[in-house]
């Protein structure tokens, strides 16, 4: 009897232990600018990832207490990228809100060693959706370690790498600002205030269809609404076809988009 609760005690211990380590790791969000974290991923060969919320943005605290949480996700961005979060209802969030157009939340912005804007997501995203993303550019082309040359002083090269981010920002926010040309239609079959709404319909839908589902945020006078979309259509004909098979086979209102 003694031997076994020693060896129960002693699981026990082993079980809470392991609870408490996975608990305690975290991504190393830095507080820093942007400049800095260009200057950190330049020195070690990292991708930069920006993750832009605010603390009123329902969507983005689930990712922090689900996505954001996961022991591959956290991993992944501590080994491979500089993380930021930019907080929009602060100054420098703010600033770096209006200079990448961030309209919606959560946003995230990933950027080579380079300080190169390699995409750019717009939706709240699960774990294996993230890890995915993030897997999708950690290859060695996006990541490269940048050295001083000795003609270049490190005021110069910060002036430099300031000078990059700012271009990085510009030539975005004119490819944004342009009306840009669909390649993919969705069906929209649903706007909702609550996040919960909208996937208690993602789960109905995921049943009856085998078409993508997907859900994107937006901001409507300060308030985020989340709309529902199905399908990804190459052409607006086949998504207008689609939409008329909505309504009449199951009786479901949809519009493309």
């Amino acid at each position: 009897m003694y031997r076994i609760k020693v060896y129960y005690s002693l699981a026990m211990i082993l079980l809470l232990s392991g609870t408490m380590l996975a608990g305690d790791i975290k991504i190393n969000f830095s507080t820093s600018n942007i400049n800095d974290a260009r200057k950190l991923a330049s020195q070690e060969g990292k991708l930069i990832f920006v993750d832009f919320y605010a603390d009123w943005c329902t969507p983005c605290k689930w990712m922090e207490q689900t996505t954001f949480a996961d022991e591959e996700v956290v991993k992944t961005l501590n080994g491979n990228f500089i993380a930021v979060k930019a907080n929009i209802d602060e100054a420098e969030g703010y600033d770096l809100k209006n200079a990448f157009e961030v309209r919606y939340l959560p946003t995230m912005l990933i950027f080579n060693s380079e300080g190169q804007l390699l995409d750019r997501v717009e939706e709240t995203l699960s774990p294996r959706k993230l890890l995915e993303l993030l897997e999708k550019y950690n290859a060695p082309e996006h990541k490269k370690v940048v050295k001083y040359d000795f003609n270049t002083s490190p005021t110069q090269a910060k002036r430099a790498q300031s000078e990059s981010m700012k271009q990085t920002a510009s030539e975005y926010t004119k490819y944004f600002d342009e009306p840009q040309k669909n390649d993919v239609f969705r069906v929209q079959v649903g706007v909702f205030q609550r996040h919960e709404g909208a996937n208690e319909m993602v789960k109905t839908l995921q049943q009856l269809f085998v078409e993508q589902v997907t859900v994107t945020n937006e901001l409507k006078n300060g308030v985020p609404v989340y709309k529902v979309r199905l399908g990804q259509f190459t052409t607006q004909s086949e998504a207008e076809n689609f939409k008329n098979t909505l309504k009449n086979e199951y009786n479901m209102i949809g519009i493309v988009i």
